[in-house]
């Protein structure tokens, strides 16, 4: 099996160092490189987001705190709920030149009172799905690209240059800050931090030395959170739980 990873400069070689010796099965032949050859797969916007700090009640008993805790108490957690809606448009056409490519890509949430919380997002073809061990893909991903940031995405074989798709990340942040402070106004901020690429038994992770910015949007105050919204007309907001705002967006985009 044959393994290259290509690291965008020196700085990141200290990073990734521990990833590398506890993984040294995986992936044992690192190739310097000055800088990225390979274009972007794909161009990335924030159309919609919306997040939400909201306290909620739950049984002691669902969580294990410490023998002394009484499972019949009730705490009372605070937790950030968020709604991103990613319009994600295919560029490039150089994955038809391998098995398979993947970017990653960081989602930053912050305030003007400072850091909120992040996100990982990755999305890719797999040109080749005969040929791809999906799951080293995903250990790629997972090893090399933040690997203790809470993440997900997809994958397809049938994407055209040119074609825009809708994603969502939704859920709850599990590295958010509960306790952010009362901000005015929120950002989110998504960077391109690389990607890998498989080709047969080759697996090759691109981590670039400074993340790419590749959209920057503004979150101002709506009801309860803060809004972001370019696709969902006006007048239409206050009758959608800005928590499940794809069912809108999606009926919309069939309309």
């Amino acid at each position: 099996m044959k393994n290259n990873i290509k690291l965008f400069p020196g700085s990141v070689i200290g990073l990734l160092l521990g990833v590398l010796l506890a993984a040294p099965l995986l992936y044992s032949n690192i190739v310097m490189a000055p800088d990225a050859t390979s274009p972007e797969l794909f161009g990335v916007d924030v159309v919609y987001a919306y997040i939400e700090r909201r306290n909620t009640s739950i049984a002691a008993d669902a969580y294990y705190l410490s023998p002394s805790t009484n499972p019949n108490d009730t705490l009372e957690v605070t937790s950030i709920l968020h709604e991103i809606g990613l319009n994600i448009t295919r560029y490039s056409e150089d994955v038809d030149i391998c098995d398979a490519k993947m970017e990653v890509y960081l989602i930053t949430v912050s305030s003007n009172e400072g850091f909120i919380g992040k996100l990982k997002k990755h999305q890719g073809i797999i040109h080749n799905r005969s040929t791809i061990d999906q799951n080293r893909l995903f250990t790629a991903i997972h090893e090399f690209f933040s690997k203790p940031i809470s993440g997900g995405g997809g994958a397809t074989t049938n994407w055209p240059v040119g074609e825009s798709r809708m994603v969502f990340k939704s859920g709850g942040g599990t590295t958010f800050v509960p306790t952010f402070g009362e901000p005015e106004t929120i950002f989110i901020t998504v960077t391109r931090l690389g990607w890998v690429i498989m080709n047969g038994d080759s697996t090759e992770c691109v981590v670039l030395a400074e993340p790419e910015v590749v959209s920057e949007v503004q979150l101002d105050k709506y009801g309860d959170g803060f809004l972001y919204n370019t696709v969902i007309p006006e007048d239409e907001l206050s009758q959608i739980d800005p928590l499940q705002a794809h069912k809108k967006i999606f009926e919309l985009m069939e309309n």
